[in-house]
């Protein structure tokens, strides 16, 4: 069993818990192909066409009938050409070629191709010599792609929750869709809470900060596809707060603040959910990003973020766009972060009891070879070490100490995002 602080749930579980009770949106919409990077697919894409459609050339030179090689002493005629769309016509004669392109269908008889560089043709192209050491190298089939050889009419090309990326959009496209059904992005609404905030461009306060946390919300959301209403700074007021989230909540799917989860007297988010709906989830043993809740007022998703900049990032990175995800109907496999052995190039020692993750990027020792370096601090108030980041070293929750040379798990931000 996890050696787990009680009172907190582990990350893995908290979003398997997540995944079972917040349900997969269901509003689909067709979306030109232009559109859909980055959404989330709803349903297959099957093939309706074979890829290659025909038997084909993989490169640029004369299409020849394997069975003639043996014979060939002296110049071959070239009869006539095959180009991508536009096929010779007729069948090959014995011991006679074809220019061919690549891409262009074989003609009927051939059944190989030898590379233009390994023949000599004359200025009009009408005939080639092959030499006898290029003839011994050539085989049956050989720079031939069969019709199907990439796809088969009827294969399943995409699967419904895929995440869609440019090479997905693509094979649609080869396909001939010009739209996909994809989720409708959801709507979320956001704000910052804190009486210490200002927002940016405005005079700071004596004692003030300015608020950062909204704008890497918003990125996250942005990135996951979803359309975002900005609400910009609360007051730590119990009627402000619920005013504004009853709003938010009649109006969006997702609800999403940063501020106001912890226990301290100026926390209002919490006994204010409360008081709208429910709360589902509540403190997770992760480092940094405790204090983190989910719940719901009516049928709208509420999450909030711890205050701390880097808690925002982390928690935001490996459990609210997870759940996002899932709600736009994203396959499981699609949301989990990769994860790459690595050596740690740092020592560390903490007590145990919280997944931990620290910031970290990827060098190069002496021998060549990548290994992690952590930064120097593990503040969550630190959010340069997020700029400075490249990517998070995962510490489980039993472990109390790494030393350099000691394979750790490295996250990639870019796989996060």
């Amino acid at each position: 069993m996890q050696n787990t602080k009680p009172g907190l749930t582990l990350l893995s579980e908290a979003l398997d818990i997540a995944f079972s009770e917040v349900p997969v949106h269901r509003d689909v919409e067709d979306r030109f192909l232009t559109d859909c990077y980055g959404a989330v697919l709803r349903q297959d894409v099957t093939a309706r066409v074979s890829v290659p459609s025909v038997d084909n050339s993989a490169m640029d030179g004369y299409a020849l009938r394997f069975a003639d090689l043996a014979a060939i002493n002296g110049p071959v005629d070239v009869v006539g050409t095959s180009l991508a769309g536009h096929p010779y016509e007729g069948i090959l004669p014995d011991r006679c070629a074809i220019r061919i392109a690549t891409g262009a269908a074989i003609p009927d008889g051939a059944d190989c191709v030898i590379i233009q560089e390994n023949v000599s043709a004359n200025a009009a192209e009408t005939c080639i010599e092959i030499s006898s050491d290029v003839i011994a190298r050539t085989v049956l089939h050989q720079n031939i792609r069969w019709a199907g050889e990439d796809i088969s009419q009827g294969d399943i090309v995409l699967k419904a929750g895929a995440i869609l990326r440019p090479q997905d959009v693509a094979i649609a496209a080869g396909q001939g869709y010009g739209s996909l059904k994809v989720s409708r992005p959801l709507r979320v609404a956001v704000f910052s809470t804190g009486d210490e905030l200002a927002k940016p461009g405005d005079p700071l306060p004596p004692g003030g900060i300015y608020d950062s946390n909204r704008f890497a919300m918003i990125g996250m959301l942005r990135e996951t596809g979803c359309v975002v209403t900005d609400l910009g700074l609360l007051a730590d007021d119990f009627d402000v707060l619920r005013n504004a989230l009853q709003d938010a909540a009649n109006s969006h799917d997702v609800v999403m603040t940063s501020g106001g989860v912890s226990v301290g007297k100026a926390d209002l988010l919490k006994p204010v959910v409360d008081q709208l709906g429910e709360i589902t989830a509540w403190k997770l043993a992760i480092k940094p990003g405790k204090p983190l809740m989910r719940g719901k007022i009516g049928d709208c998703l509420v999450i909030g973020l711890p205050g701390n900049p880097v808690s925002v990032l982390v928690s935001g990175l490996l459990y609210v766009m997870p759940l996002l995800r899932h709600v736009m109907g994203a396959d499981k496999s699609q949301t989990v972060p990769v994860r790459m052995p690595v050596r740690a190039g740092f020592e560390f020692s903490r007590g145990t009891g919280r997944r931990e993750w620290l910031r970290a990027r990827l060098i190069q020792n002496d021998d060549g070879e990548f290994e992690a370096e952590a930064f120097a601090s593990t503040s969550s108030g630190m959010l340069s070490s997020m700029v400075w980041a490249e990517g998070l070293v995962e510490i489980p929750e039993d472990c109390g100490k790494v030393s350099k040379g000691d394979v750790v798990l490295y996250l990639p931000l870019r796989g996060l995002q």
